[in-house]
């Protein structure tokens, strides 16, 4: 039974839905007290239950009468003040969503053996996080942005299958300590849209002695941005994330990135973008592939130097977007093209698509998507664009476009005209050959016509 803003304030007296399995009324002006006579009644078959921005709400009874119950949803209920005890023990309820409940102080102590989704941002007057009775060992997803919630309690670590903690918008200081010890916590997003500098803290700090360090966080995509962060921060805090494969610190204020970065053996991508008050990044991660750094103006000009090494990008598949602040293309492409939109080359048997490395330098700030033309006919059209500030180094096979593998098909003696080209006009565009020492690769590549020099030095010869 599903029915929008229902418009009466109680059940027919007549309603007894022993077989009832949905009932969705959101928008409804259901109240509280009528709810009591439905639910004393044994709803074995009832499994949705949905509320959603019911305003007439203000609380939810006693749900103990609903067994089999799955999912249950009051979001957006302006006026729910009180949540049963009742609801923190359905033994098999999979989803959980109260979020943006204006109004909830405080959530029920919850024992959910088969929950896997809990919802409860926007609950701007919510303080404390439930304590957890129990295992929970099914939990994957749990969202607590924009909560008055500051910190975690230790039975958080009932949670142990938590994948994803989001806790955007919230008014927090430090990064809750049993945030470390989650063992197969994966994502993690936090900023500091709250205006709220993130401090480093003691390791044992809070853990009441059952974890004294925390240097192996499982932690592996960490979004920090709009965060003001301290250096002692980056210093002290962020080594305790070594498992990191992509670090977001977009329109944070930092002013370095520390030594510590260099030893993140997994971080594949480092965002920096509007990091204005950025000066230093004091290490590459060893396989730093996806890099971007827009409106990064005070960068140091040791920093984009390392960062533009051409042993960093020799070994491929690298995407990085290089602030407005620098001025040209490395040295080390080889080959140029200044104002214009394109650049070619001709090559034989397989299209190297890893073994080119590409650079546009921009006369401004623009989105551009590299299109790749064949003998004339387009092959390859990216299906994403690029913001590019200044300058933008990639390969052609990092930037994920799918090749018609038929038009890819020809005969290896044969050369081919290929052409990489954009929608605008460019200052400068560079190419580069990756692993020249490989000598195959260096036969089947030409930045000039083979077959105009071949009819030259057939002239020359029977002369």
């Amino acid at each position: 039974m599903e029915w929008w803003k229902y418009p009466s304030k109680y059940f027919p007296s007549d309603f007894h839905p022993k077989k009832l399995s949905i009932l969705k009324l959101p928008n409804s002006l259901f109240m509280s007290c009528k709810l009591d006579s439905l639910f004393t009644k044994k709803l074995v078959a009832l499994k949705v239950l949905n509320f959603d921005n019911s305003d007439f709400l203000k609380e939810i009874p006693d749900v103990s009468n609903l067994p089999s119950l799955e999912e249950l949803s009051f979001r957006g209920c302006n006026n729910l003040t009180r949540i049963h005890s009742s609801a923190g023990f359905l033994g098999k309820l999979k989803i959980l969503n109260a979020e943006h409940c204006h109004k909830l102080r405080s959530f029920p102590s919850m024992n959910l053996p088969s929950l896997k989704i809990l919802l409860l941002s926007g609950c701007s007057s919510l303080e404390k996080f439930p304590e957890m009775l129990g295992k929970m060992e099914n939990v994957e997803m749990l969202r607590l942005s924009r909560t008055d919630i500051r910190d975690l309690p230790l039975s958080f670590r009932n949670l142990s299958e938590l994948y994803t903690l989001t806790m955007s918008g919230n008014k927090i200081q430090r990064i809750p300590s049993v945030v470390f010890i989650m063992p197969k916590l994966s994502s993690f997003y936090i900023d500091g849209t709250q205006g709220n500098r993130l401090e480093s803290q003691k390791q044992d700090e809070g853990m009441e002695g059952i974890v004294t360090s925390f240097s192996s966080s499982s932690v592996r995509f960490l979004y920090l941005y709009f965060s003001k962060l301290s250096d002692d921060f980056m210093v002290q805090q962020l080594p305790w994330f070594p498992n990191l494969k992509r670090l977001d610190l977009t329109r944070s204020d930092i002013t370095i990135i520390p030594e510590c970065i260099q030893e993140f053996q997994f971080l594949s991508r480092l965002q920096v973008d509007s990091c204005r008050h950025l000066l230093e990044i004091r290490g590459i991660p060893p396989n730093l592939q996806n890099f971007s750094a827009l409106y990064c103006e005070s960068l140091t000009p040791s920093t984009t130097s390392m960062l533009l090494n051409q042993e960093l990008h020799e070994k491929g598949n690298t995407h990085f977007v290089m602030p407005r602040a620098y001025g040209s293309i490395p040295s080390w492409f080889e080959h140029r093209s200044e104002e214009t939109n394109s650049i070619s080359f001709w090559f034989r048997g397989k299209f190297p698509a890893k073994s080119l490395c590409l650079a546009i330098l921009l006369n401004y700030s623009q989105e551009v998507t590299p299109i790749v033309t064949i003998n004339g006919k387009k092959v390859s059209c990216g299906s994403g664009k690029t913001y590019v500030e200044r300058l933008f180094i990639f390969d052609l096979w990092k930037t994920n476009y799918k090749y018609d593998s038929d038009e890819l098909l020809f005969e290896s003696q044969e050369w081919n005209h290929a052409e990489v080209s954009w929608e605008v006009t460019a200052a400068e565009i560079g190419m580069h050959i990756l692993n020249q020492n490989c000598s195959s690769i260096m036969q089947d590549i030409r930045f000039t016509h083979p077959y105009r020099k071949r009819k030259r030095d057939d002239r020359d010869f029977s002369q």
